[in-house]
């Protein structure tokens, strides 16, 4: 019987250890969980080529990728540029293009910190935060530090500039 509720006790003490690791930071797990987001979005697109691009915002330039598609296309055909975003909602910075793209719109459901989409066929947007949406958008790639970009543009209007990677 000793032995019984010995075991019992080693295992109840196993489970709460395991319960109660301390050793994980709020930062490590919030590193952990965009990585986990930026692998999940990555693997829904459905292709694996990419165009490299910059985005700088003041002085801080940030490393994106734009996916190979049509859309992205007719985008860098306007290359460089540098276009005053607006503010919207706390999440993201828009601005109307002059002329329309070409679109491939989806519901992504959750967009992620760092995305970069076309909402309808003209407006650009860049999200700095993570949220769930129903609204449609035309995906066109992605900011690889996402964090630092979303600390880079703070809450109000922005100039971004856009441009391939040379």
């Amino acid at each position: 019987m000793r032995k019984v509720i010995l075991s019992i006790c080693v295992v109840l003490l196993s489970l709460c250890l395991i319960a109660c690791d301390t050793n994980e930071t709020n930062e490590s797990k919030q590193i952990y969980q965009h990585e986990v987001e930026v692998q999940k979005r990555d693997s829904t697109q459905q292709t694996a080529a990419t165009i490299d691009l910059s985005l700088r915002v003041g002085n801080k330039t940030f490393s994106a990728k734009l996916y190979d598609n049509q859309t992205t296309h007719a985008l860098v055909d306007n290359f460089p540029i540098t276009v005053d975003m607006s503010e919207l909602n706390g999440n993201e910075k828009y601005y109307y293009l002059s002329n329309t793209l070409p679109t491939a719109s989806e519901q992504p459901g959750e967009i992620h910190a760092g995305d970069i989409m076309l909402y309808g066929d003209d407006c650009l947007v860049v999200f700095y935060e993570t949220f769930s949406s129903t609204y449609k958008y035309t995906r066109l790639g992605y900011v690889e530090d996402a964090t630092g970009f979303a600390q880079a543009v703070g809450d109000g209007n922005i100039t971004v500039t856009f441009d391939l990677v040379k």
